[in-house]
This record gives C-alpha cells, structure tokens and sequence, in this order.
C-alpha cells in the first residue's frame, strides 16, 4: 500500500534484531523523497477524479454481496491508480487502491459505508496471483480500522492505516505484502508504523525466514508463483476470546507441500489486546498495488539469504485477488 515507506533501523529489543521504521509524511528521507517523484512520473497524465470509484460487486462466501470502492487519491496530491473489478477478481493497477463496503455511491465517501469484518475466531480465504511482480513491487491485501474512522484524510476517502499514508492512523493487520520473490504478513496497532513482520525475505521477526526459496517462488516445490495460489488465515481466539495467533497458511493445487506460520507474539501489544479489540469491532478489507526502488526490508537478503539484491521495479500486470471466503477458524 503505498505510503508504507521505510528505512532500517535497530530495534529496541534486542530479540527481534532489525525492523522496518517508518519516517513522518513531512519529513521523508531522500530515498522516501525519490519515491513520491516516481509515483509522480507514473500519474502525471491522470488528474483526480479519473478513476472509477463504484466497481461494482463481488460475493464473498461467510459475508455476502460486496461493493468494491477504489480511492481517487493514492496519498495526499497524488492521483491514485485504477482498479478493476472482472467478475470478481479484483485487479489493482500501479498504485491503485480499494475496500470492500457495503455500498457505493459515485462521487462520496462514507466511513459507515465500508465493510468491517470481525474475524476473532474466524478464517480468511482467499486466492491471489502475482507472477508479474518482481523485486520492488507489492502486491498488498490487508485489514484497517476504516470503518471506525470519523476522520475524511488527506485522501478524502477516510482511508487510514499505521503508518499515516492519508493523515489518519488506525490499527493495521498485513495479511500479504508480496511479490514473486518475497512474502511478508505483519502487525501494526495503531501508531506502530514499524509493525513486526514474518515471512520470507528481508526483515523480519528474529531476523529468521520462515520458509525460503525452495518453497516459495518462481518454480518453488510449495507455492510456484508463476501461477495463483491460496492465502488462508486464522485469528483463534484463546478461553478469555481474546487473539492468540495469527496463523498464516499458502498452499497451491496440484502442491503436495504447504507453508505454514504462526504469528503468536507481537511486544507492542502483549496479549494482542488492541488488536483483539480491532478485530472485534471489525475492519476493512484493501487492496493495492505500489512499487519502490527501497523495498528491501520486504525482499532483500536481510542477514543473508533473501531472494533480491536490488529493487528493480519490474512490475508487469496487475496482481490479482478472488475467490474470498470466511468461515469459522478450527
């Protein structure tokens, strides 16, 4: 999602080694400054308000008929990329960006508008594709507390997420920040703009891949990225209902081997109790697309071993996102 703009730092618990940081929308770096000219030089020729924003619906088994809503504005002053929706498959384009919501209306945004699933206990399947993505590129399907913010944001769709993008932060839970190479889930509440991730490449929970190349990439025996493959995700809940993991399984037909994660601690929140609160009251779906020259911290070589050494930004197609379901988690 673009915004998401990091440099390296050290964290500072010694456990969890190097993290991503963000950095304030008003004092970017050079390397967060080169970012937005690049977003620039791709959007020059659309102007505000030329993206389609009521893209009809999709059917999401466990939550119904959905409207699918693309925002205008990627961050502050800069137009966002179109969406497609194709009969159900969600297909965001270079920086481009939308919720699910339960109904659109061309021209306004309404935070009461957009869909807040409340997934404590539940799972989350879905299938994605993003053979085209190479080093740089993110193809992003995560949840935010929308639907609880009052605020519009510099984007004027009461978008929101930890780290700011809009204006506005709120609680963020990263089910798939990914590209062809690399795979990274991460929790953010709100003001957390470093979150903690884990996954493959880069920087993660640790400094420790929870799977490598042999199974997750182009030709890999579990996950082969050249072709779609499934996301599910679990929120268990332990005897209090409160969030005891979030467990994290890819998985592709025709595969005899899975990938599995549990993302069973997070310091910034012990006992996932905001999180838990988050989930509770319900969050909304996005989608996107976004590239940069600086996403090492989500597929570089971290301490060794990550899958690129350079963010070279071959982005290709249009990732895509269908086949949504939601049921109760075992």
């Amino acid at each position: 999602h673009f915004g998401s703009r990091f440099h390296l730092c050290r964290s500072s618990s010694p456990s969890f080694g190097l993290l991503r940081c963000s950095e304030p929308l008003a004092v970017m770096s050079a390397h967060a400054s080169k970012f937005v000219v690049m977003a620039f030089a791709t959007l020059a020729s659309r102007a505000l308000g030329e993206v389609e924003q009521c893209l009809g619906t999709i059917s999401v088994a466990g939550a119904g008929t959905l409207a699918v809503v693309a925002t205008q504005v990627n961050m502050p002053g800069v137009p966002a990329g179109p969406v497609r929706n194709v009969g159900g498959n969600i297909l965001p384009e270079m920086w481009g960006r939308a919720y699910f919501a339960k109904s659109c209306a061309s021209g306004t945004y309404n935070n009461s508008d957009y869909e807040a699933w409340q997934l404590l206990g539940k799972k989350l399947t879905y299938t994605t594709e993003l053979s085209q993505a190479g080093c740089g590129c993110n193809a992003a399907m995560y949840l935010v507390s929308m639907r609880q913010n009052s605020e519009v944001s510099g984007c004027m769709d009461y978008y929101c997420d930890a780290n700011s993008v809009c204006g506005v932060n709120c609680h963020e839970i990263d089910i798939q920040e990914a590209n062809k190479y690399a795979w990274h889930s991460a929790l953010h509440k709100q003001w957390d703009g470093n979150g903690l991730a884990q996954g493959y490449g880069g920087w993660v929970r640790d400094n420790h891949f929870d799977f490598d190349q042999e199974e997750y990439g182009p030709g890999a025996r579990c996950v082969d990225t050249t072709q779609p493959f499934q996301v599910s995700v679990a929120f268990p809940v332990n005897a209090d209902g409160r969030l005891r993991a979030m467990e994290m399984t890819l998985s592709q037909n025709g595969r005899d081997c899975e990938i599995h994660y549990s993302m069973d601690k997070y310091p910034a929140d012990e006992d996932f109790e905001l999180l838990s609160q988050a989930l509770r009251a319900g969050m909304t779906p996005v989608v996107s697309y976004w590239k940069s020259t600086e996403m090492l911290w989500l597929d570089g070589p971290g301490l060794g071993g990550g899958p690129c050494k350079e963010d070279t930004v071959h982005c290709g197609t249009s990732p895509q996102f269908y086949g949504f379901s939601i049921q109760d988690a075992a």
